[in-house]
């Protein structure tokens, strides 16, 4: 049965193909796609070799069993048997390749596709150069033998030559030579090519884009001799349409990104927002492949340079990091995967500082605290070990993403315009498909389920119950650490609820408030003339319920990270000294029950004189207490009370000695967005009608009752108390005073004229 044939078919009939680096993922959808789209070719021959003890032939069976040559086992079986492989590898001469196996290659091959590389962009310079330098050489020198050669493809990258602003579809010079090269890492030992590695490299980011762009000089000094082509992908990123939606099998590029933010692992990332992604889809970069040897062959006129692809998506399919990142987390959410570590809602920042702080934190410190709790239950730890693997890819990572790229594709979408509607059907590059984005980005988060983490559909429903237990946690964690970090800026006692007055620690005012009003500190530094920096708990915790709400409500995900000073009013500070001398006013009126002394505290800005009061005030009193405690018998606790005032004095005056100055607009604006009913539920008016007098009056209430257990009925014998504090301590002043002028006066004589 005689079957129509398409032109680009039609120049694949009775080829035989040559591959290096089939076994990879670029690798396996070619050859998929020429035995399922060129089913008229003679013979495909791949070198492959042999890994964790299978051999190269057991390594194809194993190839043909995954999902994209489920398509060929069904409709077309009989092309597998039309694959011969070898036993070879890149690293070795003729690529291992020798007598009957090396004459079977060079008699027969028609078109080359070199494609086996390292990809590790972090690799040594050695083995860079020994797999994407040397190994070209060693492709090229088994090329020169085939005696029916029409076209070698070398892949190379379109980050090769970043130090272009623009970069063109042509081969750019470099000072360093692909030969001198070769021979340095020949004989240099690897240490020593480690430390000179970074000069070497410069202006490459890493051993991969470097290796290439000298692979590529390489390439194109063949050029007058062999009919060599160089094919330049962007990041190459999950299949669109064939062999199957979303199909990939590996974590390079954004399916890594993609699983490990999905999977709660990646936490911080350093992306430029505004720049414009480049990825193109593993299909379209592999149907440019197919067809450009039959460009290249029918051209009337061998062109003057070697001809060269940038195979990346059109501009105005582009888009910027931003949008595809929203989208990736809409779609992530809806399908999420299964048992992450953490909520997926990561951090993507410029702010270099930033991102090592969170990468510190969210990054590090969960993967020791794993690893020591698997350590504990007996269990095999890795959590460090797969940190370590992605900080490297993420270190290198920053390098594509936070610049903005430029390529010239005319090459590349010249392939589209010389097709015929069957062969772009056939071979489909088309840029302006009816599927939008969001679709291809929907294919590429099932794919990265279904393909790289082995997950069925039918867990969807679990792995979304467990999504919505981790935003719980999630949110209560960030609740509590933004609570905790409120609380130690000076989070006060309760305006109005859930009680007035409600406190439950010694943390903060309240601690100077207790401190002061029981006669234990009696000396603090503070600058009277600054403003006080408080906002009542539930003001502070009104705002934190309501921020998620107007988080959420946005049609647009801000640029940055929202951050919120959650602070009380301008108009509403009052100076220290303000709040000092009203502190001691209601202190009289509403005193605590059974002080040390009478709550007069010296308030200063003099450290020196500060420390004078503290070393007669706070320790000699506190000796002395504990040595009357000691002949009594009695348990001993004042000298530990005080370490605790002296080290909690010591923290305060920091922010007590400080002016500080907020800006609270996204904090005020949560007041202006809601409604009625939301403002009388969530409280943060800084308008109301009691004073601060009030106020305060209700934290020295609160503090009585709450953290000191004393009662109202008690207020009475407390004033007494203080009144007759009040009479010792003046007395006590007077005598000391008096004494003090005695020995004085007596000391100089003059006490001799009286």
């Amino acid at each position: 049965m005689t079957v129509d044939l398409s032109p680009v078919q039609e120049y694949y009939k009775d080829k035989t193909i040559f591959i290096t680096g089939a076994s990879g993922f670029m690798g396996k959808v070619l050859l998929e796609k020429l035995l399922y789209s060129c089913h008229s070719l003679k013979e495909v021959i791949i070198i492959c070799r042999p890994k964790r003890g299978k051999t190269p032939e057991s390594r194809l069976e194993e190839m043909y069993k995954l999902p994209i040559f489920q398509r060929i086992r069904d409709e077309r079986p009989h092309m597998l048997k039309k694959v011969t492989i070898y036993q070879g590898d890149v690293t070795f001469d003729l690529l291992g390749l020798s007598g009957d196996s090396l004459k079977h290659v060079t008699e027969n091959t028609n078109i080359v596709f070199h494609m086996a590389a390292t990809l590790k962009l972090e690799g040594n310079l050695r083995d860079a150069i020994d797999m994407n330098l040397v190994g070209t050489k060693r492709a090229l020198a088994v090329a020169k033998q085939m005696k029916h050669l029409e076209a070698f493809i070398h892949l190379s990258t379109a980050f090769c030559n970043c130090d272009q602003e623009v970069m063109y579809e042509k081969v750019y010079e470099f000072p360093h030579q692909p030969e001198d090269l070769i021979r340095l890492a020949e004989w240099m030992d690897v240490k020593t090519l480690d430390t000179i590695t970074p000069d070497l490299l410069k202006p490459h980011p890493n051993t991969y884009t470097y290796s290439k762009r000298l692979a590529e000089i390489l390439v194109r000094d063949h050029y007058e001799s062999m009919p060599v082509i160089i094919a330049r992908p962007s990041i190459v990123s999950p299949s669109a349409y064939e062999p199957v939606p979303g199909w990939v099998d590996n974590l390079n590029g954004p399916t890594g990104l993609i699983v490990g933010a999905g999977k709660g692992v990646i936490r911080s990332m350093l992306i430029d927002t505004r720049h414009l992604s480049e990825v193109i889809p593993v299909d379209y970069a592999i149907n440019g492949l197919c067809v450009i040897p039959y460009q290249f062959t029918g051209l009337k006129e061998r062109p003057a340079e070697v001809p060269v692809y940038n195979i990346t998506c059109a501009d105005h399919r582009k888009m910027q990091w931003g949008e595809v990142i929203d989208m990736s987390k809409d779609i992530g959410y809806r399908y999420p995967f299964e048992a992450g570590l953490w909520y997926p809602d990561g951090c993507i920042t410029t702010n270099r500082l930033h991102h090592k702080i969170n990468v510190i934190l969210f990054h590090w410190l969960p993967a020791y605290f794993i690893d020591f709790m698997l350590l504990l239950l007996g269990q095999k730890r890795f959590m460090v070990r797969i940190q370590n693997r992605i900080s490297v890819g993420l270190e290198v990572l920053q390098f594509f993403t936070m610049r903005a790229w430029f390529f010239k594709s005319d090459a590349y979408s010249s392939l589209w315009n010389i097709m015929n509607d069957v062969d772009k059907k056939n071979f489909n590059m088309d840029m302006d498909p009816v599927e939008t984005v969001p679709m291809y980005i929907e294919s590429c988060v099932v794919g990265g389920r279904q393909y790289l983490m082995k997950e069925s559909p039918d867990s969807l429903p679990r792995a979304r119950l467990q999504l919505k237990l981790m935003y719980i946690l999630d949110r209560v964690c960030k609740t509590v650490i933004v609570g905790s970090l409120c609380y130690w800026t000076y989070v006060s006692p309760a305006a109005y609820e859930p009680i007035p007055g409600w406190v439950d620690n010694m943390n903060g005012p309240t601690g100077l408030m207790i401190g002061c009003g029981k006669g234990v500190i009696r000396s603090v530094l503070v600058n009277q003339d600054y403003k006080a920096e408080v906002i009542p708990v539930d003001y502070a915790i009104n705002g934190l319920i309501v921020i998620p709400y107007e988080f959420n409500k946005q049609a647009k995900r801000p640029a940055q990270v929202p951050v919120y000073n959650i602070t009380n009013a301008e108009h509403r500070k009052m100076t220290m000294g303000t709040v000092v001398e009203l502190s001691k006013r209601i202190n009289r009126q509403i005193p605590l029950n059974a002080g040390l002394w009478y709550p007069d505290p010296c308030v200063t800005t003099n450290k020196v004189y500060h420390n004078i009061n503290v070393a007669l005030f706070h320790w000699l009193p506190a000796y002395f207490l504990d040595f009357l405690l000691l002949l009594f018998g009695q348990k001993r606790f004042m000298v530990r009370v005080q370490e605790k005032i002296s080290t909690g004095l010591g923290v305060l005056q920091f922010f007590t000695l400080t002016a500080w100055s907020f800006r609270s607009d996204l904090y005020c604006s949560l007041w202006n967005k809601l409604n009625e009913e939301d403002k009388a539920i969530f409280n943060m008016n800084m308008h109301v009608k009691e004073t601060e007098d009030d106020y305060m009056v209700q934290c020295a209430l609160g503090a009585r009752k709450f953290i000191l257990k004393e009662k109202e009925e008690d207020l009475p014998t407390a004033r007494m108390h203080m009144k007759i504090q009040f009479v010792v301590d003046v007395v006590c002043k007077t005598v000391i005073v008096g004494l003090f002028l005695y020995y004085v006066l007596k000391w100089t004589g003059a006490l001799a004229l009286f």
